[in-house]
């Protein structure tokens, strides 16, 4: 068993994302194949990086790295631009990708009904409490830091965005699921810019999973009410293209002003709130 630990300890980011798939991946094919119990599978597949993530700082640290985990979760104290950013930032490339859909000739686009409001704080808690506490821990608590110890955050993140996004590919084959009507290429383009961005939100907030899954969720809730996806557009792929356009225009102007080492002005910030992750025997 010592031996075991020895060597997912000397192979953490690569023990992480094997275990990872292989958890998300076993529910999600069981999605594919038992439509009865989609729903209850895929949910249970997104929660395969938090899970593994825990499972492996336990091993690792034990109840200290649990707890440490978990205050990063409440850590709330950060500058409140950065919860602007991470509730809105997302309609920042969304809504002027749907009208210049729309100037550009696109229609059928399938806009929610006004007085139905609410469902942006219903869709915003679901998302929450069932995917982003199922991946964050995993994707931005658990790899990201050990990432980022061997390589600049630029290179970091683009990295993380890919494995996340092909982390994806089986939700390609759930029968009703909205990823079918995704190109993958665009979808990894997207992952992988957005990934750039919760880097630095991470990296300019002591590492606050609190930002990074509000930004999250939030993320999820704009694209999955406002018409941008092809499966709200009428199979339109403009806005979505335009959007991840624009994603990308973002992600150049946070590099250029943050600096692709560290994404952050502040080098403080990259610390991760002081957590040591080497591994100990």
């Amino acid at each position: 068993m010592g031996s075991f630990r020895g060597f997912l300890g000397g192979h953490q980011v690569t023990s992480f994302f094997v275990f990872t798939f292989v958890f998300s991946w076993y529910f999600w094919g069981a999605a594919a194949s038992i439509p009865e119990s989609r729903d209850l599978y895929l949910t249970l597949g997104r929660f395969g990086p938090t899970v593994v993530g825990l499972a492996l700082i336990y091993l690792f640290k034990g109840r200290e790295g649990i707890r440490d985990i978990f205050s990063k979760m409440v850590a709330w104290r950060v500058n409140p631009l950065f919860y602007v950013f991470a509730i809105f930032g997302t309609a920042l490339v969304v809504v002027p990708a749907i009208f210049a859909g729309t100037y550009l000739g696109g229609t059928g686009y399938s806009w929610n009904d006004p007085s139905q409001w609410y469902m942006i704080f219903v869709t915003f808690g679901y998302v929450l409490f069932f995917s982003v506490l199922g991946e964050e821990l995993g994707w931005r608590g658990f790899a990201l830091p050990r990432i980022q110890r061997d390589a600049v955050a630029l290179v970091s993140s683009l990295v993380l965005g890919l494995v996340w996004g092909l982390w994806h590919v089986p939700l390609w084959f759930v029968p009703g699921d909205f990823h079918q009507s995704l190109s993958l290429p665009i979808f990894l383009l997207q992952t992988m810019g957005f990934s750039v961005l919760y880097t630095w939100l991470y990296n300019n907030t002591g590492g606050s999973l609190l930002i990074t899954g509000l930004f999250h969720a939030a993320s999820n809730t704009t694209l999955g009410l406002l018409p941008v996806l092809p499966m709200d557009t009428g199979g339109d792929t403009l806005p979505m293209l335009i959007s991840v356009g624009l994603l990308w225009v973002i992600v150049a102007v946070v590099t250029v002003a943050y600096g692709p080492t560290y994404l952050s002005r502040d080098e403080k910030n990259t610390l991760f709130g002081g957590f040591s992750w080497e591994y100990e025997d």
